[in-house]
C-alpha cells in the first residue's frame, strides 16, 4: 500500500566556536528541532467514540443514509461519508470496509464490499454501496456497518460506526409504539446481555434489561414508547424525537444498539 510518509529531519545550526559544523557542538547554541510525522485522521460517525466522551450515542448514525420517509422505507443503495479530519496529511489508499446484519442488538454481520479511496485533507467523501435484494425483499429494518483501514491512521476509536434504525409516525401508530428487538448472543459463549434505554423526554420501557444467554441464543424484547402530551406536532410542523437501546455484556463491552425514530405529526 502507497503512503505519504514524512521523514524526521534535525536542523542543525553551525557553529560560531572553531569554525566546523557538528552534530554535537560544545560551548555553542545549536538547536535541534524534530519534524513531527503527519499523518491522517479517518473518520465516521462512530457510537463508541461518543459514548467515551459521555454522549448519548444514536444508531441513526448522521454519516449513514439507508432510508426515506413517507412511508419509511429502504433505499437501494446506502450512501456513507467518509471524513479525513487531518488538516495536512491525505488519505491515500484507505480501505472502506461495508457489511449488513439484520435489525437488532448482536446480529450478525455479513461483511459485503470494500472501496479503496484517497481522501485530501480536511475533506470528506460520500460512497453508495448497494442494499442487497435479500435486504430489500425482507424486513424494511436493516443494519449497516462501516469499518475504515489505514495503516498511518492513529486514532482507531473513530474508525467504525453503524446505522441501526426503525421508523415512524404517530399518525400511522398513535403516540403508543411497540417495537420488537432481537437480541442476539452472537457467541459459542454464555454471556449475559444488559439492555439500557438511553435519557429522552419520551416515556421508553424494555420488557427485559439483562438475561444471560445461552450460545447463539436469541430473544425478542419489546419497546414500549408512550409520546407525553406536551410533544404535539403537525404535518407541517413535524417534531422529531429517537429512542436509543444500548446492549453491552456484563463487563461493560458494547455489542450494539437500535434507534427507533419517531416523527409526531399530530
Amino acid at each position: 500500500m502507497e503512503t505519504k510518509q514524512v521523514k524526521q529531519t534535525a536542523i542543525f545550526k553551525r557553529c560560531k566556536c572553531g569554525g566546523k559544523t557538528r552534530k554535537k557542538p560544545r560551548g555553542c547554541d545549536n538547536v535541534n528541532v524534530d519534524s513531527p510525522i503527519s499523518k491522517p485522521d479517518l473518520a465516521i460517525y462512530s457510537q463508541l467514540e461518543q459514548l467515551s466522551l459521555g454522549n448519548v450515542p444514536s444508531w441513526d448514525s448522521p454519516d449513514i443514509t439507508t432510508n426515506s420517509w413517507a412511508p419509511f422505507r429502504l433505499r437501494e443503495e446506502a450512501a456513507i461519508t467518509v471524513r479525513n479530519l487531518s488538516s495536512d496529511t491525505p488519505a491515500i489508499n484507505a480501505k472502506v470496509h461495508y457489511g449488513t446484519a439484520p435489525f437488532g442488538i448482536g446480529t450478525q454481520i455479513t461483511p459485503r464490499l470494500t472501496k479503496v479511496v484517497n481522501i485530501a485533507p480536511n475533506s470528506q467523501i460520500q460512497l453508495l454501496f448497494p442494499l442487497y435484494q435479500e435486504t430489500l425483499n425482507g424486513d424494511p429494518r436493516v443494519g449497516v456497518f462501516i469499518a475504515i483501514e489505514h495503516p498511518n491512521d492513529p486514532k482507531s476509536i473513530n474508525n467504525t460506526g453503524s446505522q441501526v434504525h426503525d421508523g415512524g409516525y404517530t399518525s400511522e401508530s398513535g403516540k403508543v409504539f411497540k417495537v420488537k428487538i432481537p437480541v442476539i448472543n452472537d457467541s459459542n459463549f454464555t454471556r449475559e446481555i444488559q439492555l439500557s434505554v438511553m435519557p429522552t423526554d419520551v416515556l421508553a420501557e424494555l420488557s427485559m434489561s439483562s438475561k444471560v444467554f445461552l450460545p447463539y441464543e436469541q430473544v425478542l424484547i419489546e419497546l414500549e414508547i408512550t409520546i407525553p402530551g406536551f410533544l404535539t406536532g403537525t404535518p407541517s410542523s413535524i417534531i422529531n424525537r429517537q429512542v436509543t437501546v444500548v446492549g453491552r455484556l456484563a463487563s461493560g463491552e458494547l455489542i450494539g444498539g437500535v434507534t427507533r425514530l419517531i416523527r409526531i405529526d399530530n
